[in-house]
């Protein structure tokens, strides 16, 4: 559920700077939902197995936490650099 109210939010935002880069902005919501559901798997199947292996014998609460919820911030992490970084090839 979280992350896909994320996958939303990040949609609207690159929905709302597609003006500013001369972009269609329902493709480019639709890409932006994409970097963040792309970055979220490759966080889920490269870095949570190791994690979790690691909070499962630790039980560590922040570490719970870091395995359930990382990659969420990881596929907004991606988005929002890669937002910036193609922004900003398009105004120079």
């Amino acid at each position: 559920m979280l992350g896909s109210m994320a996958a939303a939010l990040v949609g609207i935002w690159f929905y709302n700077t597609a003006p500013r880069s001369g972009r269609s902005a329902i493709s480019w919501a639709l890409s932006g939902a994409l970097i963040y559901f792309l970055a979220a798997l490759f966080w889920t199947l490269a870095v949570t197995p190791g994690i979790k292996d690691a909070a499962s014998h630790s039980q560590s609460t922040a570490l719970i936490f870091v395995v359930r919820y990382a990659y969420v911030g990881f596929g907004v992490l991606v988005a929002v650099l890669l937002n910036g970084w193609l922004n900003k090839s398009a105004d120079s």
